[in-house]
């Protein structure tokens, strides 16, 4: 028996996907939809840290522009992870897999996508839907990658609620220097992987695109 926890922001995709899962795979078990940790989400019952394989679908809030902990998080409570990505961002997949997420499908996809996805992530295999490798195959991805630190200047600096250089500074307890340097980086990254963010507008939109702001 493989247990799944959901964790959807959608009512409605936890109920049709449980239901679906219920009648079609009598050897997966929901014991929950909810959000993440669940000491926040008042879970009862059986307990979402006793599942198997975590199913991640459309998040909100700070996990939104956070996959790649959320993913590290759940892992780091013993589970495996499929991610359903049609509203995440190449680059934000290519995180979710490098954080551990182990398989990945569009949430469009037939429910039994779903269903192999669960098995193949229950066994420790990876499993890719064929739209999700052409996706991460494309020669348009940018695979720019952010460390820990640099996530969260440019949340602070350019988030839903934006900072100044000075307070960013000061709410890292670096110098002003250091946060233009680390933007500078940036900047450079997405150059070398030939996309202009030559202006904070152009930045703040190819970081939202990418999935690191929500």
């Amino acid at each position: 028996m493989t247990r799944v926890l959901l964790i959807e922001r959608h009512q409605l995709l936890i109920d049709s996907l449980s239901q679906w899962l219920r009648m079609n795979t009598p050897e997966i078990r929901v014991l929950a939809g909810a959000s993440w940790p669940p000491e926040s989400a008042g879970l009862q019952g059986d307990g979402a840290r006793t599942a198997d394989v975590a199913v991640v679908g459309e998040l909100q809030g700070r996990e939104a522009g956070n996959i790649a902990g959320l993913v590290a998080s759940l892992r780091g409570s013993g589970m495996q992870v499929v991610l359903l990505a049609d509203h995440h961002p190449a680059m934000a997949i290519t995180s979710a897999l490098d954080a551990g997420a182990l398989a990945v499908v569009p949430k469009s996809a037939e429910p039994g996508h779903t269903a192999a996805a669960i098995r193949a992530a229950a066994s420790g295999r990876r499993y890719l839907h064929p739209d999700i490798k052409g996706l991460l195959e494309s020669p348009a991805v940018a695979r720019v990658e952010l460390s820990a630190r640099e996530r969260r200047l440019v949340e602070l600096y350019l988030g839903p609620t934006p900072r100044s250089i000075k307070e960013v500074a000061e709410l890292l307890a670096i110098s002003e220097q250091t946060v233009k340097s680390h933007l500078h980086r940036v900047r450079q990254r997405y150059a070398g992987a030939g996309l202009k963010v030559g202006n904070i507008i152009s930045l703040q939109d190819q970081l939202r695109k990418d999935g690191w702001l929500s």
